[in-house]
């Protein structure tokens, strides 16, 4: 019988590695079954390699499985400082993310502020800097994309406030004249007026704009409207974007008085 010379364990015959450590058999190991100095390569004489010719019977007879055993793979578990660095590689992975998307709604956010210029000053003498980016602002807030919501809930809901059918138009009347105030100068109540009149014309062009979608059979009889009253909005809130003296605000009162959009009362 042979025995590893590295493990000491006990190694069947036919085997060219050992079954406990994996260290190779040296060809000239005694082989059990066989006479002393028979070669495992198969030396002299007429002894073949016993991995493939030799058979061994079991004590009941059987023919004995000689063929070598595979090597036993261990799994063991990872060690702690390798569960450890994985766990703060995830969590450095999942911050990474959420910062990520952090910036790029922040981006998204910061962009959409900038573009609505909120260091504007007023360009006419007489109009105080903080009423006139209020008022412009109202203006934006019916031209947003996200007004159309508001808008199908208007068009679509009985809406009450304080007992009374909420009216979107004298809501807004009032937020404008709030900006006034008491305390205001001729040229603040004309820009109040011009805004209004933006406002207005951009609030009737989106509604149309509704109607013409969403009233069945009728839709044809308001796609006229829409059109025309979207011209009208788009060609106002550019002249209030640009205008930069009392001449222009007087002119876009006077478009509106030409083409019978709306007559503001003076207050």
């Amino acid at each position: 019988m042979a025995y590893c010379a590295s493990c000491g364990k006990e190694l069947r015959s036919g085997l060219k590695f050992c079954t406990g450590c994996g260290a190779p058999v040296p060809e000239n190991a005694p082989q059990s079954g066989g006479a002393e100095g028979e070669s495992y390569a198969g030396g002299t004489g007429n002894t073949q390699n016993t991995q493939n010719t030799q058979n061994t019977q079991s004590p009941g007879g059987e023919q004995a499985d000689t063929r070598p055993l595979a090597p036993t793979i261990v799994i063991a578990p990872l060690p702690e400082k390798s569960r450890k660095q994985m766990v703060k590689t995830a969590i450095k992975a999942v911050i990474g993310s959420i910062l990520l998307v952090a910036v790029i709604v922040g981006g998204v956010w910061a962009t959409a502020w900038f573009m609505s210029d909120p260091f504007r000053s007023s360009p006419v003498e007489g109009v105080d800097n903080e009423k006139y980016t209020r008022m412009l602002a109202l203006v934006n807030d019916v031209r947003n994309p996200n007004f159309d919501e508001v808008l199908d809930d208007l068009l679509t809901k009985k809406i009450e406030k304080d007992g009374e059918d909420y009216s979107f138009t004298d809501e807004y009347t009032k937020k404008f004249d709030e900006i006034l105030g008491e305390d205001h100068t001729d040229e603040e109540e004309l820009y109040r007026d011009c805004c209004y009149a933006v406002w207005y014309t951009e609030y009737t062009a989106k509604r149309y704009e509704w109607l013409s979608k969403n009233s069945g059979f009728l839709n044809g009889l308001y796609t006229g409207k829409a059109n025309t009253y979207r011209t009208y909005a788009d060609t106002l809130y550019d002249m209030l974007c640009d205008a930069d003296s009392v001449t222009d605000f007087n002119n876009i009162m006077e478009y509106c008085e030409n083409h019978k959009i709306i007559k503001v009362k003076a207050s």
